[in-house]
């Protein structure tokens, strides 16, 4: 058995938790000054991601890019780093140097994976919507793919539509996503 690479006793701050050595076999957040680990995501997990990521990297404007996996600092009173499946945010933030924070992000993408169904579809969202991240999808890739979109009103995500095929939306900017195309074999 390996060492982890963190204590598992300790109450991280999200300095803390960024200064910790990188460790690419699994997957690390920070929920409420405590480190959750998850496996790395599945092969068709990593399919849908990344060709969604495809299609919208052209489609964004000048100011804005998509990024993967990235630490995202909800700075929320209680130290908490999420790592989207990805991320629209805006492209010449602070962030270049640094972790990503919620205040530089548009839109969050949770793409749900068996083992992280309420984590993906309940838990995430109530934290991206506290930290005040105006938009947000939720992709389920198992056939036929369906993404469900929801928009910041009040404090909390409404859904804006469900969508199979394919869907348009205005926020953050106008965008067109084929999910069709998301896992074709």
């Amino acid at each position: 058995m390996t060492a982890l690479p963190f204590d598992p006793r300790h109450y991280y701050t999200v300095a803390e938790f960024a200064a910790l050595p990188e460790d690419t076999s699994f997957r690390y957040e920070l929920q409420e000054g405590t480190i959750v680990v998850s496996p790395r995501p599945s092969y068709d997990h990593m399919i849908v991601s990344g060709e969604l990521y495809r299609q919208l990297r052209p489609q964004l404007p000048g100011n804005l890019a998509v990024a993967q996996e990235l630490d995202l600092d909800l700075q929320l009173a209680t130290p908490r780093v999420r790592v989207p499946d990805l991320m629209v945010l805006a492209k010449f933030g602070a962030h270049r140097d640094s972790m990503i924070r919620a205040s530089d992000v548009a839109l969050c993408i949770e793409i749900i994976s068996p083992g992280s169904v309420d984590l993906d579809s309940k838990i995430k969202p109530m934290e991206y919507a506290d930290a005040g991240i105006p938009n947000f999808w939720l992709i389920d890739p198992r056939p036929p793919v369906t993404a469900t979109i929801y928009r910041l009103i009040d404090a909390d995500y409404e859904e804006s539509q469900r969508a199979e095929h394919r869907f348009t939306v205005m926020e953050p900017c106008e965008l067109s996503v084929d999910l069709d195309a998301l896992l074709s074999d």
